[in-house]
């Protein structure tokens, strides 16, 4: 075991998401472009006398400005153009921002945990296990792991995506804790398991991190027959922040979306799924705040009482005008709507979530039976972000799966 990753867990994003509101990055400030007349709003330029909002048409060029907090100074900003910042710094195979230049990096708090459970060698026993497969070149990480029950010809993968907040967690994830229990189900149903390692906020804001999920689907379909898996038959399954890239592979699945990477060699593959598990995630970023503000949680026990709907590790303050453009653009609904063939949904929740509303699963479930699609909505009751009660009701749906993959021919 890679000790480095020993305290990397995706459990841990209920306690993330907490810390996370004071490492939220915030823009940064502008060059001005000297070639806008003195006395009128250009980019980067101060509006000390105008309140944080007001809007000021450009005499210069027509352009709306918007007078925009950027690192605690007031300044002059376009509409709808996302903030420059610096590029994060090179080392390691690590990447810039891709969110535009929108604003600097977060970074992860340091968090221990103490494991409830570690994959026993015992259950190790039971697969074949590939361990750090680059699928692609662009980061250190974007690699992945395979979990293969043993004895099972050409299986059914299932793609696990961990949680934390965006700035958190890895793909060692599927070793601990619920997760691991977890993958004991499915490789005892003849499942396979690959767990997937994405570019977090503290390397890359958004879409960064969703285009690795995308291109390590597409990898793995490209790689079935040398790993031993049946391409197709595919399935998703993210808990909180993996939760919300495991429904975009989902649901935008072969839609050309900003989530694909214009570099993918595969980038021709499908990456489209059969079926979705979406544990205590969301859809859309604003009606993820909409409904925390709408319905406040009341349940203090849980570590995200009382925390900043605003604020997100991908983009920042998700109400700032420079960063809706980015926000806007992570709204899963429409692809939704667009999608020619809907993969099977299974929604797990706890009804006192503190962090992502039960109500953003329960308007999920209503959208895509509308469209006349699968959905199973499960509810936990009085169960917080993650609790082990949600793991639990995953773990009754396997075979479900298994069952639904016996009718892909």
């Amino acid at each position: 075991m890679n000790v480095r990753n020993l305290h990397k867990v995706a459990t841990t994003f209920t306690l993330l998401i907490l810390t996370s509101q004071i490492l939220i990055p915030m823009a940064s400030g502008a060059n001005p472009d000297d070639g806008y007349p003195q006395g009128q709003p250009a980019p980067g330029r101060t509006c000390p006398n105008s309140d944080e909002g007001t809007k000021n048409i450009s005499e210069f060029n027509g352009k709306t400005f918007i007078c925009t907090m950027i690192n605690g100074t007031k300044k002059w900003w376009i509409e709808g153009e996302a903030l420059p910042t610096p590029s994060a710094p090179s080392s390691g195979g690590q990447t810039s921002n891709t969110q535009g230049s929108g604003a600097n990096l977060p970074t992860a708090p340091t968090i221990e945990f103490t494991h409830t459970y570690i994959l026993p060698a015992s259950s190790l026993a039971k697969m074949n296990v590939f361990e750090d497969v680059v699928y692609s070149k662009e980061s250190a990480s974007q690699r992945l792991d395979i979990y293969l029950p043993k004895g099972v010809k050409n299986p059914p993968l299932l793609i696990y995506i961990h949680g934390g907040g965006f700035i958190f967690g890895d793909e060692n994830a599927m070793k601990f804790d619920d997760p691991a229990k977890l993958l004991e189900v499915f490789i005892k149903n003849g499942i396979a398991v690959a767990s997937v390692n994405y570019r977090l906020a503290t390397e890359a804001l958004f879409p960064t991190g969703g285009r690795d999920v995308k291109t390590s689907i597409r990898f793995l379909r490209a790689n079935a027959s040398k790993y031993g898996f049946d391409s197709k038959k595919f399935a998703t399954l993210g808990d909180s922040a993996g939760s919300y890239l495991a429904l975009m592979a989902a649901i935008t699945g072969n839609q050309k979306t900003v989530f694909d990477n214009p570099k993918d060699p595969n980038l021709k593959t499908s990456a489209s799924v059969s079926a979705v598990f979406d544990l205590f995630g969301n859809v859309n970023f604003l009606t993820m705040r909409a409904n925390n503000l709408k319905y406040p949680c009341q349940v203090a026990v849980d570590p995200n009482f009382a925390m900043d709907p605003n604020v997100n590790p991908w983009f920042g303050d998700i109400t700032l005008p420079a960063n809706r453009p980015a926000v806007d653009s992570a709204n899963l609904y429409p692809y939704l709507k667009a999608s020619k063939s809907l993969p099977v949904f299974y929604i797990f929740h706890g009804t006192a979530d503190c962090s992502v509303s039960k109500y953003d699963s329960i308007e999920l479930d209503k959208e895509v039976k509308a469209l006349k699609g699968k959905s199973f909505l499960n509810l936990v009751p009085d169960e917080i972000h993650g609790g082990p009660k949600i793991w639990i009701e995953v773990a009754k749906f396997v075979p479900v799966l298994k069952k639904l993959f016996g009718t892909i021919k």
